[in-house]
């Protein structure tokens, strides 16, 4: 069964490119007992708080049409932040050429933690080019969290 971020996430898409951003990632999650569907939206200049209110709108009239999503929902847009949080693949293709902290699972090359620049990814594989080495190449399942460096 599909993860309903990752539904969103495939619903909105379309809509959030056609009004000329990037959809980074949707996030679910609980609290205070309500259900919060979080999408987070960039531009080639940025993020306005003007641009996320237009976002907001379109996206709730899509949302609203979904059958699943009657018991009600809080929708969030924002943008990603200056240190957003690296989770899912597409991230890190987006991010490219932007700084990063990768905290690993276990030791590679005799360390846990890897900063450099975002070379890319594919295929569940994050490249990145360290400050003080050689491009690595780490197994996504092998990060246990990323963010974004300001």
């Amino acid at each position: 069964m599909e993860r309903m971020d990752e539904k969103l996430y495939g619903l909105s898409r379309g809509l959030v490119e056609g009004m000329g951003f990037v959809l980074v990632d949707v996030d679910e999650v609980v609290e205070h007992g309500r259900r919060v569907f979080r999408f987070y939206i960039d531009g080639e200049r940025g993020v306005s708080l003007g641009d996320c209110a237009a976002v907001s709108r379109e996206l709730a009239y899509l949302l609203d049409a979904e059958p699943e999503l009657a018991g009600g929902y809080v929708l969030e847009v924002s943008s990603p932040g200056l240190d957003h949080r690296l989770k899912k693949e597409r991230e890190y293709v987006h991010f490219a050429g932007r700084e990063a902290r990768l905290v690993l699972r276990g030791s590679m090359e005799g360390r846990n933690v890897v900063e450099g620049v975002i070379v890319g990814a594919d295929t569940g594989i994050v490249r990145i080019a360290p400050v003080d080495g050689e491009e690595l190449s780490i197994p996504l399942v092998d990060i246990a969290r990323a963010r974004l460096s300001v």
